[in-house]
């Protein structure tokens, strides 16, 4: 049975073609879709959260039906990394670069941009979150919720969710750009849900350390390279960096897919600085960690941010060692609480959750450990077999977390553990 009503199935419409397209009706989306998102189904069940990179055979294609060469897929968290707008992906040893914004289902696009959101996110530190395109407004700065900041939080921009990637066809394969392409990588899953109040159902461990157990959404965005996020057609779906210094959308360009008696589009109805983005439900542990002044953890700080990234990623290793879990299966991010000891920076989040859209239990387990955990944390981080530094591949480094390597710091975040 379902604990909540079931939202409205919409009726799907054969074309002449005997294609299937739904009706356009934002109001309406699939049940199916409904119940894996709430995870109500389980993800792995249903992989139905994933972005495929479309590479056409131009020689095959119709206007009746694009012929692929290849189309690999990644779940849509990863793929807005490796797949992202700009990024250049080896396939069957081949050099491809992702310049369009593609599905099959004509109707997709105008789907994803009816469901934009406009996106903000804290330039102090790092909270986000998306509203409806009333509740939000392009280009505004707000006062951050979480830190509590003043205009830190913004530029408002629109978010969009991408339903897959394709290679530009008039792009020919193994050539890149004569520049190097800007690097871009999606941000951590930010989790968008308040502070549970303090009479909510927290597991206290010591007065320091309380953990509270929780479904939720968490959001993953991708900004582009410098923050500067993407420029985007409407009209037929190409895409490119903001940051290029020579960008081809907003003037007349070719059609990224073939097939069409008209390859080229005329522009005139694109975006600038669009983001791109997903959000999943799973399961979190909510780690809340309470200080007394002189300590205090300020948010924007440089020694906050090492602290907590290493605390981040020494809570994730021993959970994933204890439930003797592959590695990635859990991760770790935090922000300050959503609360007025928050601002002040003496009270501060780390979240554990489960990687898998839809949860599978890991974290709730994970709590279950109690004070286990954070001991095996503490274990990590003061015990590295290298006896490195800082930190190394032997206690916290991985392919993973290659962007925080140098924020990691095993003795500073082994005196705060201590400490709590």
């Amino acid at each position: 049975s379902v604990n909540e009503p079931a939202d409205t199935v919409d009726v799907e419409v054969l074309s002449e073609s005997g294609i299937e397209h739904p009706s356009r009706d934002s109001t309406k989306e699939y049940l199916l879709d409904r119940l894996l998102y709430k995870g109500v189904l389980p993800r792995y069940a249903f992989p139905t959260d994933v972005a495929t990179f479309h590479i056409f055979d131009q020689d095959k294609s119709t206007s009746y039906r694009p012929v692929f060469r290849y189309t690999p897929s990644q779940s849509l968290s990863i793929a807005l990394t490796q797949y992202a707008p700009g990024k250049q992906v080896w396939v069957d040893s081949k050099l491809w670069t992702s310049g369009a914004i593609y599905s099959p289902m004509k109707n997709d696009l105008d789907e994803a941009w009816d469901n934009r959101r406009i996106y903000y996110e804290c330039s102090n530190c790092g909270y986000a979150h998306t509203y409806s395109i009333e509740e939000g407004t392009i280009g505004e700065y707000r006062d951050c919720i979480a830190c509590g900041e003043i205009n830190s939080f913004g530029p408002g921009t629109i978010w969009l969710r991408p339903p897959g990637f394709a290679h530009p066809v008039d792009k020919k394969e193994g050539t890149s750009p004569d520049d190097q392409p800007a690097k871009s990588y999606a941000t951590h899953a930010k989790l968008l849900a308040p502070t549970p109040q303090v009479n909510d159902d927290w597991t206290v461990l010591n007065p320091n350390l309380r953990i509270y157990h929780m479904r939720e959404p968490l959001l993953v965005t991708n900004r582009g390279p410098r923050a500067e996020g993407y420029n985007y057609c409407r009209r037929c779906g190409r895409i490119e960096p903001s940051a290029l210094p020579k960008g081809t959308i907003t003037s007349a360009h070719r059609k990224p897919y073939p097939g069409d008696t008209n390859p080229n589009c005329g522009g005139g109805n694109s975006v600038t600085g669009m983001v791109l983005g997903t959000d999943f439900i799973t399961d979190i542990l909510l780690v809340s960690i309470t200080v007394q002044p002189p300590l205090i953890l300020k948010p924007g700080l440089l020694a906050t941010h090492t602290a907590l990234r290493t605390l981040s990623e020494a809570f994730a290793a021993a959970g994933t060692a204890m439930l003797e879990l592959e590695s990635g299966e859990i991760q770790a991010e935090y922000r300050p609480a959503l609360t007025a000891k928050g601002r002040e920076g003496t009270e501060v989040e780390i979240y554990l959750y489960d990687t898998l859209p839809g949860g599978a239990g890991f974290s709730r387990r994970t709590g279950e450990l109690g004070l286990d955990i954070f001991n095996k944390a503490l274990s990590i981080l003061e015990e590295c077999p290298g006896e490195c530094d800082f930190s190394c591949y032997r206690c916290l480094r991985s392919f993973k977390n290659k962007l925080e390597h140098e924020l990691l710091d095993r003795h500073l975040a082994a005196s705060l553990l201590r400490f709590i």
